[in-house]
């Protein structure tokens, strides 16, 4: 699961984005300010850290530019200064994204997600549109809302987006989700798990944007 260090000093507004984004799946640590966010980035490493600037015992900014130098962790500055050399050098100091406030937390999800797409975090979690997937827990959301799969579905989501962009045959299927369990049954059945499927991560079944069939071969999962 991603893991999120919030580095900021506002109290409510810390643990607002701190339920906020693990209500989204996130894996949340807290800090109040930089000597205790350096502390947390040595011992347990996040995936990405969402920063204030004005914070009481040291800048946002030289944070970001001393741990960039140790670590190679995406840092997104959520500040008030809003001035464009305050933004400049928020850009100097290594940042991914300049954020000013107020911002809503669906735009800072959504700006989060981009960033881990620039930055993967890891071969675990794979995002793509508004779909995020995370293989080791096993679990899968639509922009912050979880869907819940079963079994064979979430079998097949896995064959397909570890395939992205590659053709997937009915027959593959078959072979890898039932005969594995000597279950031999018609490629029918295929057909009835994956339009399950769809209609739990689709936003337009007869659109889909995830999930696309090959005519006569099989199925795609993207681009």
């Amino acid at each position: 699961m991603i893991k999120l260090l919030i580095l900021e000093d506002d109290a409510e507004m810390n643990h607002a984005l701190c339920i906020y984004f693990k209500k989204a799946g996130y894996t949340v640590l807290q800090a109040f300010h930089c000597a205790q966010a350096q502390s947390i980035a040595e011992e347990n490493p996040p995936d990405i850290i969402i920063a204030d600037i004005g914070l009481p015992d040291e800048s946002g900014l030289s944070f970001c530019a001393k741990i960039l130098k140790e670590q190679k962790i995406p840092v997104l500055f959520l500040t008030a200064k809003d001035e464009e050399t305050d933004i400049l050098n928020g850009y100097e100091a290594g940042c991914e994204e300049y954020v000013t406030k107020p911002v809503s937390p669906k735009v800072l999800l959504k700006k989060v997600e981009v960033i881990l797409k620039r930055n993967p975090a890891s071969d675990n979690i794979l995002y793509y549109q508004d779909l995020k997937i995370d293989y080791e827990k096993r679990r899968v959301w639509i922009g912050s809302t979880e869907i819940m799969l079963t079994v064979k579905e979430w079998k097949i989501l896995q064959i397909l987006s570890k395939n992205k962009g590659q053709i997937v045959t009915k027959e593959l299927l078959l072979q890898k989700i039932w005969d594995a369990e000597n279950n031999f049954v018609e490629e029918h059945t295929v057909t009835v798990v994956i339009n399950r499927l769809r209609k739990k991560i689709e936003t337009d079944t007869s659109k889909p944007a995830y999930i696309k069939n090959i005519f006569g071969v099989g199925y795609t999962f993207g681009e």
